[in-house]
């Protein structure tokens, strides 16, 4: 069976429901009038409309037993009613023993089968009952009217906001909400105004070296002249009337002599040997591995902790972070710094303990030395008394004489005219000329003129970068603004105003709203009658937005002075109450397209 989108009731046939303990039958008409005392069954016929349909109330309630007669064990309701191609139905609904059965034109269906015909259970109940989406929906309601607007396209929305839509132009909104899509522009600012910081922290403190770097300079080079000028002093006097030139030469005469006057006894021969061995032992440092192992350990960590030091500085989000390979976000970035700092900071303690072990291995290899030194010096002493006892009973000329004389040329060629203090301060003034070179070299590049430019163009380029991703932030506030308008386009009506969306303009964050207003006024603060008035709205609404013509039940009706210039379905019940009178339904179908419904309804007020 095809959809049906108009109905019309003709009658309804009631047993054991509510009040009516025996069959009992009602027509209805284009307008029916359902009138009588209170607890007469007024509103029952509209619950009987919603029970056969759904198996519910007027209110949407799914317990109906207070609908069954209490003193029967089954109810059974018929409804009569004619489509849209004004074929006749009849749709049954039995309930014997809290079991169900539905039948549409003598055919058992399913509930499924049922929503498939008229539609879900809440939105026949927005049309059929004025105050049912409002009332007992809740913010179910929205997403019912939502679920029935017509979709917005982009091209729409750009259409209605054509200033915006250079901005825009790279931004594929129909796969990407405006509301994500903002989302990660506002992130995408964050990141470079973040950057922008660094930037400006990076160009204040090249300016500030530039403003320093002349009198630090100025101090260093006069500091490296002194030093210049006391090691050249120094270096002067060192050899000063010295002919150097003549030292080989002196030591040659002196080396040649000593070895002409060895003689030829086998005993100097082999003294002169042992001598020879004893002077050639050189100091083999069973520590130089472990100095090794230390230095390179201890520059393996340097390298670290300098890398480390930068990537520190340097860090930004999107980085990876190099000792738990986590992506860096902005929700992370300060845990990471820190997690960093701790490990740049283990990895200086580490350091500090290789210096600390590296110290202790020297001091060890320098005693290991000086001991060795001892005993060669001892030995070499020993060896050189025998040799010279042997040489005075052969030779004449005094060897230990000569010997002297080659320590004394060794000396001079060491410490020339300085005294022991004054060479060790010439080596310790060479090494600080080296570390003021080094500390120019540092003030020149810290003040250097290019990094200030260089740093100048990047912040332009991410100023620039700034203001497109504010542009783009202001056009789709405007998007997402105009697009909740458009969206909400179709809700319009007379008197009553719905509110699905609120956009926050400062923000561009778009809320979910379900709100009503009535002339103006909250409905919370509406009388019975003007709620109801606002709910015939609403109720025309759904019609509208679904396309579908079914009937309208209007209770309380003398409650209501007039009734509001609103569309009105092919049906209208009203139920009014009328002291001291049974239950009644009349109907009339007088009517027709050229006269509104509401025109009659005004009358039956």
């Amino acid at each position: 069976m095809e959809q049906i989108t108009a109905m019309k009731i003709t009658g309804i046939t009631l047993n054991n429901f509510r009040n009516h303990t025996e069959t009992t039958h009602f027509d209805f008409g284009d307008i029916s009038y359902i009138t009588g005392h209170n607890g007469t069954g007024k509103t029952t016929m509209a619950h009987a409309v919603c029970f056969v349909l759904y198996g519910v109330s007027y209110y949407g309630e799914q317990k109906i037993e207070r609908l069954m007669n209490e003193n029967a064990d089954n109810v059974q309701v018929q409804l009569h009613f004619i489509d849209q191609n004004g074929a006749a139905h009849t749709l049954m609904r039995t309930r014997k023993n809290e079991k169900y059965s539905v039948l549409m034109d003598g055919y058992t269906v399913n509930q499924s089968r049922i929503e498939q015909m008229f539609g879900d259970k809440n939105t026949f109940l927005a049309m059929f009952n004025p105050t049912y989406l409002i009332e007992n929906m809740g913010n179910d309601g929205r997403e019912l009217i939502l679920r029935h607007l017509k979709p917005v396209s982009q091209k729409d929305v750009l259409a209605a906001i054509p200033s915006y839509q250079t901005h825009l132009e790279n931004i594929d909104l129909e796969t990407q909400s405006p509301e994500d899509a903002l989302k990660d522009t506002r992130a995408a600012i964050r990141r470079v105004e973040q950057r922008l910081d660094v930037l400006q922290g990076h160009i204040e403190s090249i300016e500030e070296s530039q403003k320093t770097a002349d009198v630090k300079l100025g101090e260093l080079y006069s500091e490296k002249r002194s030093v210049e000028e006391q090691i050249k002093a120094l270096k002067e006097k060192q050899f000063e009337g010295i002919d150097t030139e003549d030292f080989a030469i002196q030591r040659d005469v002196l080396t040649r002599k000593l070895s002409r006057n060895a003689g030829e006894d086998p005993a100097v021969t082999t003294a002169k040997e042992k001598l020879a061995k004893v002077k050639a032992r050189v100091y083999s440092s069973k520590f130089t591995q472990a100095i090794a192992e230390a230095s390179a350990e201890y520059n393996s960590l340097a390298k670290q902790y300098n890398e480390l030091k930068e990537r520190i500085t340097a860090l930004k989000v999107g980085d990876v972070c190099p000792t738990c390979k986590m992506q860096v976000t902005e929700s992370n970035i300060e845990e990471t710094r820190n997690h960093l700092i701790a490990e740049c900071n283990r990895i200086g303690e580490l350091g500090k303990g290789v210096v600390a072990r590296g110290k202790e291995i020297a001091e060890l290899d320098k005693k290991a030395k000086a001991q060795f030194e001892q005993w060669k010096a001892d030995d070499i002493a020993k060896f050189t008394a025998e040799l010279e006892e042997l040489q005075n009973k052969t030779e004449r000329v005094d060897v230990s004489e000569i010997r002297s004389k080659l320590d004394e040329l060794a000396d001079l060629e060491k410490y020339g005219n300085l005294s022991e203090q004054e060479l060790s301060e010439l080596g310790n003034l060479e090494a600080t000329l080296i570390g003021i070179n080094a500390q120019i070299e540092t003030v020149e590049q810290s003040a250097s003129e290019e990094r200030l430019k260089s740093a100048l163009v990047e912040k332009d380029v991410f100023t620039e970068q700034m203001k497109k991703y504010k542009d783009i932030v202001t056009a789709l506030t405007e998007y997402i603004f105009k697009r909740a308008d458009l969206a909400t386009a179709e809700l319009k009506m007379p008197n009553v105003e719905i509110r699905l969306f609120e956009v926050i303009r400062g923000t561009g964050e778009v809320k979910n709203a379900f709100k009503f207003d009535y002339k103006g006024r909250e409905y919370t603060t509406l009388s019975l009658s003007e709620k109801t008035l606002a709910g015939i709205e609403i109720s025309a609404l759904i019609r509208r937005i679904t396309g579908k013509d079914y009937p309208v039940c209007i209770d309380n009706t003398e409650s209501i002075a007039a009734f509001n210039d609103v569309d009105m379905p092919s049906q209208v019940m009203l139920i009014r109450v009328v002291k001291g009178q049974p239950l009644t339904v009349k109907f009339q179908n007088n009517y027709t397209a050229a006269v509104p419904a509401e025109n009659e309804m005004r009358k039956a007020a």
